[in-house]
């Protein structure tokens, strides 16, 4: 199902390499954030503005998936590499932390 929104958005004309920009954006804000537990309250409302940007860009992001995407932020060099770059080190493994607290709540 989130492929298919994914796919359709991208049928529009979505400029995905601008929205890609924008959602490292998000990171290096909560980046400036990595001083604050996972659990503070600023943190988590970050935290709810990146579930929403993944919502409103690319598909219906639910707990879950937001979870799984958590994960893989760590998990895939990748992921951590270009989050990292746009937040400083440590950003990464910080939004996979905040995000599990976000998602068990």
């Amino acid at each position: 199902m989130a492929y298919a929104e994914y796919a359709q958005k991208e049928a529009k004309g979505k400029d995905f390499n601008s929205i890609a920009a924008q959602m490292m954006q998000v990171f290096a804000e909560l980046g400036t954030l990595r001083h604050l537990p996972p659990d503070d309250d600023t943190v988590q409302q970050k935290i709810a503005a990146l579930q929403q940007f993944i919502t409103d860009n690319f598909y219906t992001c639910t707990k879950e998936i937001l979870y799984g995407l958590g994960q893989m932020y760590t998990a895939d060099e990748r992921f951590t590499q270009n989050i990292d770059k746009a937040g400083g080190e440590g950003t990464a493994q910080f939004a996979s932390e905040a995000i599990k607290v976000y998602c068990e709540r």
